[in-house]
């Protein structure tokens, strides 16, 4: 039986013009979901994975950073713009809480590519009993254990992530080649770690906590915009 085939072209077209050929495209199901932040003058420098809540959404706002809400579905999609940032929030590989950990799976090399080019993960608590971050480009894992913890710092620029020395935590890290150590626990164990990768950075904690909006600036001064 004969097929039609019709092909799309984009000119000049931004990403909020495109949008509108989502329903239309059957290969890219999950970019329908995909809702473009309507001032596209401005790149957004922050992407969160996950569902749009207020209290990230007020932070964002009061530091002047434009943002946009992902959901996992879309990562990987080649629509998305470029960002500065990319922040994965606590229990991203509960999946009581979130579908977001078999789409970081799939995404890894788009992981790996957007760190490499100057973008910086900030990656939360994953809130299992253990995790290995198969999906980084860098060897880590994660312990979970809840309760606060008294912190010390080696001074390193992201120490400023934490909005108290006493700060709630869901876990501890083991950090493997690559990364260092920024805060630890009472006992001695990572509770923040930086690993650098090619241009960019990865800040992964245990921190059960808001980040504080002087490391969000820092972050956002430091990266540069890159594509996942």
């Amino acid at each position: 039986m004969p097929q039609l085939i019709i092909f799309v072209t984009f000119s000049n077209k931004s990403i909020a013009d495109k949008s509108e050929y989502f329903a239309a495209m059957p290969q890219y199901e999950a970019a329908k979901n995909f809702k473009p932040n309507r001032n596209y003058k401005v790149m957004p420098d922050i992407a969160l994975i996950g569902d749009r809540t207020f209290l990230f959404e007020k932070l964002f706002q009061e530091i002047g950073a434009s943002f946009q809400f992902l959901q996992a579905s879309v990562l990987g999609s080649p629509f998305l713009p470029k960002f500065k940032m990319i922040m994965i929030p606590t229990g991203f590989a509960n999946l009581q809480y979130s579908k977001t950990l078999p789409v970081l799976l799939r995404c890894k090399s788009n992981i790996a590519s957007f760190v490499r080019d100057g973008g910086i993960l900030t990656v939360f608590g994953p809130l299992v009993p253990e995790h290995d971050y198969e999906w980084l480009p860098l060897p880590l894992k994660y312990v979970c254990e809840l309760g606060s913890q008294i912190t010390t710092t080696t001074g390193h620029e992201c120490s400023c992530l934490c909005c108290t020395l006493t700060p709630e935590c869901d876990g501890y890290l083991i950090p493997g080649e690559g990364f260092e150590t920024v805060l630890k626990d009472s006992k001695g164990r990572a509770i923040l770690v930086a690993g650098k990768f090619g241009q960019g950075l990865i800040v992964a904690t245990s921190v059960h906590e808001f980040p504080a909006a002087e490391y969000i600036r820092w972050a956002l001064g430091k990266a540069k915009p890159s594509k996942f």
